[in-house]
């Protein structure tokens, strides 16, 4: 191949480029320097640069003279991965306390294996107007539902307050399982089943302070609110009183 010098390739690009006004100086193009034979790559390198230079005259003298535009090679979509977040809470439009309990507790007890929440045994308020509680039970345990004016909490079978997480509530058996609220207002019970015949259960407080739960049947309940409900982490012992005598369940905490 016969080798070119700098006044040849220049005479040869002007040639070519004739009608075109180049945004680079030739002089660039070229690269202006002392005249001196050049080498293979600086050939190479001149020629790449020209062809540059023809692609985008070409591609801009077609755009103008009204041909459509060049294809561009659409961005490949990537998928950007989900945020992390909590699952939705349970919601619903049940206009009663029990209709919205059954719907809160829907989602817990089926992780626990259940279809339907055990028959209801109190409803009371610890917090009067704020903060109601519904504890339902059977035999192989119980479920607490707290309805506040913005919070609400379900609780299947824990007794959090205890050594026993899961306590069942067999009959003929004094039994008991203790929590709390995790929310404002703050507040805690303790519940369980007592031998039948009962007439009255005890829950026993450090410093020999005692109060009585309420009874319905042989199920009993004592809530706390404020202050008050911390102490049911200190329980110390239940006490049926029955007609064959006291039964006593102490109670341990973790």
């Amino acid at each position: 191949m016969t080798e070119l010098d700098d006044d040849r390739l220049a005479d040869l690009i002007r040639e070519a480029h004739r009608d075109t006004h180049l945004a680079v100086p030739l002089a660039r193009v070229t690269g202006a320097r002392p005249r001196r034979r050049p080498g293979p790559m600086l050939l190479a390198a001149t020629a790449a640069v020209a062809a540059l230079v023809a692609v985008v005259v070409l591609g801009m003298a077609w755009v103008m003279l009204g041909g459509a535009a060049l294809p561009v090679e659409p961005a490949v979509p990537t998928e950007s991965a989900a945020p992390p977040g909590k699952p939705p809470r349970p919601s619903s439009s049940a206009t009663t306390a029990q209709g919205r309990c059954a719907d809160y507790a829907a989602a817990e007890l089926a992780q626990a294996g259940l279809t339907e929440l055990p028959p209801l045994r109190f409803e009371v308020e610890p917090v009067p107007g704020r903060l109601r509680l519904l504890m339902y039970a059977d035999d192989s345990g119980s479920t607490a539902c707290w309805l506040g004016a913005e919070q609400h909490a379900v609780q299947v079978g824990i007794s959090d307050l205890t050594i026993t997480m899961r306590p069942s509530h067999p009959p003929g058996r004094l039994s008991n399982a203790s929590s709390a609220f995790g929310s404002q207002p703050t507040a805690a019970y303790t519940f369980g089943r007592a031998p039948a015949g009962v007439t009255r259960v005890e829950v026993h407080f450090p410093g020999g302070v005692v109060r009585e739960a309420q009874l319905d049947g042989e199920w009993y309940l004592l809530t706390g609110a404020g202050e008050e409900s911390y102490d049911f982490s200190e329980i110390t012992k239940i006490v049926a009183v029955t007609p064959d005598g006291p039964k006593e369940l102490p109670v341990q905490h973790g």
